[in-house]
């Protein structure tokens, strides 16, 4: 069950990676398809590549948790102007962004590929499973341990209000650019990383995945939305 102690979220940063990518193109214009057969993680996991801001990329990372639908976090989509996703076989395909919370921090994208998506569980504390993240341009599985299930106070990505969501304390190596990655529990997905402490090293938090419900709700409809302004981190 979950706590009912309320953490104030401080000293965080996840700011999306930022890196002068050169643009690359689309395999052709068939829709992807991946065997399900191999790890239900790693093959619903993508990374997140987001151009538009200050002409630069924002990387971050994401999975499949509904029919062509990616579930990752607004800062790193936010004010893009082309978003495009890394499939766990290597291949690039457009994504579009149809639904963003800048307040909880989560957005999803529409992707036109086969891949089949995670399914969306729970955990409680102490549970322990696994995220991918990308560590040179290679999808690597880490694991985690939520240390502590609680209501966490964080601030919007504009910094203009603090809001309050489900979320976990984790134990893990999380680093910049591992924004958006899903954790996975007895093979569900159960939260989506969004910060890392600068205070504490192998400290992390995530958003429980119930706090996902709305954007998915708006995502259905497949509509793109205004992604608003860019992400600059506080500080």
């Amino acid at each position: 069950m979950r706590t009912s102690k309320r953490s104030q979220l401080t000293a965080l940063v996840l700011g999306a990676a930022v890196s002068a990518m050169a643009a690359a193109g689309c395999r052709g214009h068939d829709k992807p398809t991946l065997d399900p057969s191999g790890d239900s993680a790693m093959a619903a996991a993508v990374q997140v590549e987001a151009n538009g801001c200050n002409g630069r990329t924002s990387l971050g990372a994401g999975s499949f948790v509904a029919r062509e639908l990616v579930l990752t976090v607004a800062h790193v989509v936010a004010g893009s102007d082309h978003a495009r996703v890394v499939l766990a076989d290597g291949t690039r395909v457009d994504a579009t962004v149809v639904a963003i919370d800048r307040g909880k921090d989560l957005a999803v994208l529409a992707v036109d590929a086969r891949v089949a998506p995670l399914q969306r569980g729970s955990m409680r504390r102490g549970s322990t499973g696994t995220f991918v993240v990308y560590r040179n341009n290679r999808a690597v599985s880490l694991p985690f341990e939520a240390t502590a299930a609680a209501e966490i106070e964080a601030p919007s990505i504009d910094h203009d209000e603090s809001t309050e969501r489900s979320g976990y304390r984790l134990a893990a190596d999380v680093q910049q650019g591992d924004s958006g990655s899903v954790l996975v529990t007895n093979g569900v997905a159960t939260g989506v990383v969004f910060a890392r402490s600068t205070a504490t090293g192998g400290t992390a938090w995530a958003i429980d995945i119930s706090e996902a419900d709305g954007v998915l709700s708006q995502a259905v409809a497949r509509n793109p939305v205004d992604v608003g302004a860019c992400f600059v981190p506080a500080g």
